[in-house]
């Protein structure tokens, strides 16, 4: 069915396609560089061994959607069946490997324990457990999450682990379904496997960190929004439980990782610019009509009314988590200027920093200021920080530099073997680094696989600016990837300001999958399965292109 979409549309999908270009090739750009730049004492970057890696994980993929070819002509269950008989070496893993948590796991474990027996968070105030909590609550909520677990199964961080497991399996389903029915069965298929499989979130996912359920609630959040552009009425009971999951599930991942409102934000973009699809009614013009008008008003309507919703629960966060935990919380606004004075601290390359966290820390042992005023000793010493920074930076003209090596600490894809080794690793019976033979190998691997996936995104991408006809499957398609490109566009800006981690770049898994699964569309399409094209009344095919 073809479909004239309007000429301001496509210049903008045009122009945010170029950005997203842009931005694959420079987090690319900082994969292949930052990987001779990693600093773990006993790897030994090779490039006859990223490019060996790069090559086979490419045949991987190629093996991957051959076999996401055969899923695709089965039932469901196929898929969901494969997902768990391959989460069973996860849980060897973790029955092989005893856990010993440092660093943020250390405190979710500690502090969803010291809960789960009885201890309040007021008496966990008073002791000291939560130190600079305070200013971080998504620490809090974390381990408040952990907490209920321990209660209703055991005390044990196993727990965590095995939720975590269980979780990201049903994100890969979360994932299959999103990009089926923004492209086909296939292409689903295939996503749900790239992201089950990419080697060190695979492994990450063994351990307790929060990201399997910040992803899980991302995704969750996306399928909702799938949901809320196929409504045509305000009338309808089920649109406004929609509206409401939506900014409920972003509040929640914004719990539990601050860098969710770019979602939010990104969500909003695209249900305003989005192409327009085809009515789900053929009757007469004037019924037309009102479908057209209802098919544009009612979607942009809910967005917005997600986007106070999410907006305004953010801002009432901090007095919520005040009245829940009893505890002293500080306004948002200074956990936003803690991150952008270390996300921009040119002496650590926008990672976390000891001289900053020194400084807070004789502001919070002080018994004699109050809390207001060790609060606002904290927004004194990160706003300092900050302006300190831009002026070095902007003085040196140095912004370029400390912008491109911050990527590079960003997308070094070694986290998810250094986080299982350091957080299992016996203390004192096990060497205080990984082998080189061990880390070099797998590094090469993670690499190697996320090089692979990026060039299937970059394709994706080029092929975006070649001019299709207008109509319904293009319309969808096209939706399908302005949504994803807004999520790497929206990302990679986030990233350049705000405190980063290796492991950070989860995030980028979002639109990753689904972008490099449309590349390898385009790499194989002899070996695309397309069965016949069947779209609902309601227009929300999700059936099977």
């Amino acid at each position: 069915m073809k479909m004239k979409q309007p000429g301001f549309l496509k210049l903008t999908y045009f122009l945010v396609t170029g950005a997203a270009i842009l931005a694959i090739i420079w987090l690319m750009a900082a994969t292949i560089t930052g990987y001779f730049r990693i600093f773990y004492k006993s790897f030994a970057p090779n490039t006859d061994g990223l490019i060996t890696w790069t090559m086979l994980a490419m045949i991987c993929l190629m093996i991957l959607w051959q076999l996401a070819g055969f899923f695709a002509k089965r039932f469901t269950g196929w898929l969901v069946a494969f997902i768990g008989l391959m989460s069973i070496p996860k849980i060897v893993l973790i029955l092989v490997f005893k856990l010993h948590p440092i660093s943020d796991m250390y405190s979710y474990n500690v502090l969803a324990a010291s809960r789960a027996n009885g201890d309040s968070w007021h008496w966990m105030y008073h002791v000291g457990v939560l130190d600079l909590d305070s200013i971080f609550p998504h620490v809090l909520h974390i381990a408040n999450l952990y907490n209920y677990l321990f209660k209703i199964f055991a005390n044990s961080p196993k727990v965590i682990q095995f939720f975590n497991v269980v979780v990201s399996a049903l994100t890969a389903i979360l994932v299959m379904n999103i990009v089926s029915y923004f492209f086909n069965r296939h292409v689903g298929m295939f996503a749900a496997m790239v992201f089950f499989f990419t080697p060190t979130w695979y492994l990450f996912t063994t351990l307790i960190g929060a990201e399997p359920t910040w992803v899980f609630l991302l995704f969750l959040s996306l399928w909702l929004l799938k949901r809320l552009v196929n409504y045509r009425s305000f009338s309808d009971w089920h649109f406004w439980v929609t509206v409401g999951l939506i900014a409920v599930v972003l509040d929640a991942a914004q719990s539990i990782r601050p860098l969710s409102m770019a979602f939010g934000i990104g969500y909003s973009l695209f249900v305003w610019f989005r192409f327009k699809e085809a009515p789900s009614t053929k009757t007469n013009e004037m019924t037309g009509e009102r479908e057209r008008r209802a098919a544009f008003w009612v979607p942009r309507i809910g967005i917005l009314v997600v986007a106070m919703a999410f907006f305004g629960l953010n801002q009432l966060q901090p007095r919520i988590d005040r009245l829940y935990f009893g505890v002293p919380i500080a306004k948002a606004t200074v956990g936003e200027a803690y991150t952008l004075a270390v996300g921009t601290n040119p002496k650590t390359g926008g990672i976390y920093s000891d001289q900053i966290a020194a400084n807070l820390e004789k502001y919070n042992h002080n018994q004699k200021l109050s809390m207001a005023e060790r609060f606002d000793g904290f927004n004194q010493v990160l706003t300092t920080q900050l302006a300190d920074n831009v002026h070095y930076l902007t003085k040196r003209k140095a912004w370029g530099k400390f912008l491109y090596q911050k990527t590079e600490i960003l997308m070094r894809p070694e986290y998810g073997q250094v986080s299982f080794y350091e957080n299992t690793r016996k203390k004192f019976s096990q060497m205080d680094v990984m082998p080189r033979s061990v880390i070099t190998s797998s590094t090469n691997i993670s690499t190697g696989w996320e090089v692979a996936m990026m060039v299937l995104v970059l394709l994706s991408l080029l092929t975006q600016l070649i001019p299709k006809e207008d109509s319904l499957s293009a319309a969808r398609e096209q939706n399908g990837i302005l949504i994803n490109e807004i999520i790497l566009i929206g990302m990679t800006l986030i990233f350049l300001a705000v405190e980063v981690q290796s492991r950070y770049q989860i995030a980028f898994y979002l639109p990753w999958v689904a972008l490099s699964s449309i590349g390898m569309r385009y790499m194989m399409p002899s070996l695309s399965y397309q069965p016949e094209k069947e779209v609902s009344a309601a227009g929300d095919s999700e059936k099977y292109d």
